[in-house]
């Protein structure tokens, strides 16, 4: 009887699945754990670790800690809500090794405050969470806390836009702001005040959501609220002030859910679905992944890089690649490059094996096929096995036949049915493994759909593209 072959390659180099249904055949992944998607396709997951001397007490209380670069200082955001109900804020040198506590905000004393946002310009530096604002004193080279001034209001959320400040989220007595509004300084100064000279303002959101986030993205500062996105771009007439244009009806699914650089931002939004802001507004998909992140804040990183970006909270988390979508080890809080290092907190790393699982795949024929064999280059590596899911009534999934993958690549696995899935798993991979290809010979035991011409192999595999 003649023998076929399905050769599964592209699906390895482009990652899990951004929508929900899939045709049958499709080359994409519907899971993928312990990789990245690399140029070449699937490579080992590197897993990062945690540089902080370890006399500090690091406590993990999600979506805490955090760690802030800036251009000339490291900020170390810690939650103690074990032994004494603060967050406590420290300046870190580059390599990690000097550690100066800055301020212990007590949750008694100053309330319950927010993940903390910092407008970085060099030397100075702002720092807010809602309850108080850290800025470093220029003038007597120390780090001031205030809770209230004359000339700024009490924001959640701070940016620096080419030397002026924008904020959102005012939880201060400020004109007729509220938590829906956008605020800006005047031009070169912390200086909120309105006045004829018309550079400081404000103005509610236009979705009327709570302000989440204020981020510089090229010469627009992007507002991400929990009702819509909005893009700021200043202009000089008919006054000097800030134009609005709306992006994205829908809000961000949480605070801390977005992250970027000046050229790209990603977020997820509140329908799960994750995004990307850069030339222009795109819907990259994976609400199927990020629902599974729903019991905690969803929490975004980013690593400059490699340009990744870290999608996840305190149990469960997916890497973006610019190549594609996986599911990884590790789920950080805070992850940030110094040097020509790439760390993150916390560093603990998921003890579950590496493994990866194709969409639904049915030959082009809805008749039985009975597939003999797997083969792969993904060899010579201990605990290596091939795996079949696979349906007889098209209603009945049969899961995880596995069988050891030999030292040439081959899985022996004698397996009937009309639809599969087919996966690889391994106890352990090498940081250069290479997965190109998963190749599942087969024939086909029902021939009863057949009239006429003998059906060919699924299109293309003859050739082995």
């Amino acid at each position: 009887m003649r023998e076929y072959e399905l050769i599964i390659d592209k699906a390895l180099k482009s990652g899990l699945t951004p929508v929900d249904i899939i045709p049958t055949n499709t080359q994409i992944l519907s899971e993928c754990f312990g990789y990245r998607c690399g140029k070449a396709g699937l490579e080992r997951y590197k897993a990062l670790s945690n540089p902080i001397p370890n006399t500090v007490d690091l406590y993990y209380n999600w979506p805490f800690p955090q760690f802030i670069t800036g251009e000339r200082y490291n900020f170390l955001i810690v939650r103690d809500s074990v032994t004494n109900q603060e967050d406590v804020v420290y300046l870190l040198s580059d390599d990690h090794l000097t550690v100066t506590h800055i301020f212990s905000i007590d949750e008694l004393t100053f309330g319950k405050d927010d993940l903390m946002e910092v407008a970085d310009f060099g030397e100075y530096a702002f720092m807010t969470n809602g309850v108080v604002m850290i800025y470093w004193d220029t003038t007597l080279s120390a780090w001031q806390v205030i809770t209230a001034s004359a000339t700024i209001p009490m924001m959640k959320t701070v940016c620096n836009f080419k030397g002026q400040t924008i904020g959102g989220n005012v939880v201060s007595a400020w004109h007729d702001c509220d938590e829906t509004f956008y605020v800006w300084s005047k031009i070169g100064s912390m200086d909120f005040t309105i006045d004829e000279d018309n550079e400081a303002g404000y103005r509610r959101c236009p979705f009327g959501g709570e302000v989440y986030h204020v981020r510089r993205l090229g010469d627009h500062v992007i507002g991400y609220s929990s009702k819509g996105i909005v893009q700021l771009t200043a202009v000089n007439a008919p006054a000097s002030t800030f134009g609005f244009k709306e992006l994205h009806d829908l809000g961000l699914i949480n605070k801390g859910a977005m992250n970027g650089n000046l050229r790209e931002h990603v977020f997820v939004d509140s329908d799960y679905n994750v995004w990307k802001i850069g030339d222009g507004v795109k819907n990259l998909g994976y609400d199927r992944y990020m629902k599974r992140l729903a019991d905690e804040d969803i929490i975004v990183n980013y690593d400059p890089a490699n340009g990744d970006f870290y999608i996840g909270n305190s149990e469960k988390a997916f890497l973006l690649s610019n190549n594609g979508f996986t599911e990884i080890t590790q789920f950080p809080s805070a992850v940030w490059r110094r040097g020509n290092e790439t760390y993150m907190l916390p560093d603990t790393e998921s003890t579950e094996s590496p493994y990866i699982c194709s969409e639904l795949f049915d030959m082009g024929y809805k008749g039985q096929k009975t597939i003999s064999t797997i083969e792969t280059d993904a060899s010579q590596v201990e605990g290596a096995e091939a795996g079949i899911d696979y349906i007889n009534d098209l209603n009945t999934w049969h899961t995880e036949i596995y069988k050891p993958i030999n030292n040439q690549g081959i899985a022996t696995n004698a397996v009937s049915g009309n639809m599969f899935r087919f996966r690889l798993r391994f106890s352990d991979v090498y940081n250069d493994m290479r997965i190109s290809y998963i190749k599942a010979r087969y024939k086909m035991t029902d021939l009863r759909g057949i009239r006429g011409v003998y059906a060919p192999g699924l299109r293309g595999q003859s050739k082995g593209e």
